[in-house]
């Protein structure tokens, strides 16, 4: 998840230089705008930073980042998918049955 990779990058770099805008995290070269403004929305909407607001600041340094304290919430790992739980699940089985079979028989015609 690369939100959340760059999110601890994010963490990490704050910790020394909070608050901080996008665009100042994008000119240290932590990483490009793009990717700042995605860990950005990613920390805030996990409650690791919070938005400071400046009104009497420049457009792009109007709304800076900092640290809120929290840690980012632990990854859940989920269980690999797996073949045989949609076989189970549609009731096939994941051996076939052996099924009784006539013997196959071979009529030649004499003539």
């Amino acid at each position: 998840m690369k939100a959340r990779h760059n999110a601890q990058k994010l963490i990490q770099w704050l910790h020394q230089h909070q608050p901080a805008t996008v665009a100042q995290i994008a000119a240290n070269g932590v990483m490009n705008s793009r990717d700042a403004s995605d860990a950005v929305q990613y920390g805030v909407r996990h409650g690791v930073l919070e938005r400071v607001k400046r009104p009497d600041a420049s457009a792009n340094a109007r709304v800076q980042y900092r640290l809120t304290g929290q840690a980012l919430p632990v990854l859940k790992t989920a269980a690999a998918p797996s073949f045989d739980g949609l076989l189970q699940a549609w009731g096939i089985a994941r051996t076939p049955p052996q099924l009784e079979a006539r013997t196959s028989r071979k009529l030649e015609l004499v003539g």
